[in-house]
């Protein structure tokens, strides 16, 4: 197992907290700026500038079928997922740490929490004290941002 296989950037939506392979994500933005996309369908919220190429923006809580946590709405930070050449942003409350998941320890979603199959497991991060021991969900980036690309009709 190499170590982009076991490292994983942890966000948090909401009150759950979601793990991306660091090997999917190409950057974490802190504040983006947002340009509105009118007439926007699903959970787009506008497109960023990232490395000279415009990325759709989407609320992570609508991509991942959670609640969000921000009451303002303001975009917190994006993190710019990359599949081959397709690139999306997924806007999250905060990205809190870099954390090395065991495999072996992943177990699938509970039965009925993932219809959309956009995780590919959920598992307790490898150390940390007892508030980093909380259970993560393991983001299927590919699913993710297929789902962002279809506007949620899968």
């Amino acid at each position: 197992m190499t170590a982009s296989e076991t490292m994983h950037v942890v966000a948090r939506v909401g009150a759950e907290r979601f793990a991306f392979r660091v090997a999917e994500v190409e950057e974490a933005l802190d504040a983006p700026g947002l340009v509105p996309v009118p007439n926007a369908a699903g959970g787009l919220r506008g497109q960023l500038m990232h490395r000279d190429r415009t990325v759709p923006a989407y609320d992570a809580a609508w991509a991942l079928g959670v609640s969000s946590g921000t009451a303002d709405g303001a975009p917190r930070t994006a993190l710019v997922l990359r599949i081959a050449d397709d690139r999306v942003a997924l806007l999250v409350d905060d990205v809190e740490d870099l954390a090395s998941l065991d495999p072996g320890a992943m177990r699938s979603a509970p039965a009925g929490t993932d219809p959309n199959g956009l995780l590919r497991g959920v598992c307790l991060p490898r150390a940390g004290g007892a508030a980093r021991r909380s259970l993560i969900g393991v983001v299927n980036a590919v699913a993710v941002v297929a789902r962002a690309s279809h506007g949620g009709s899968r």
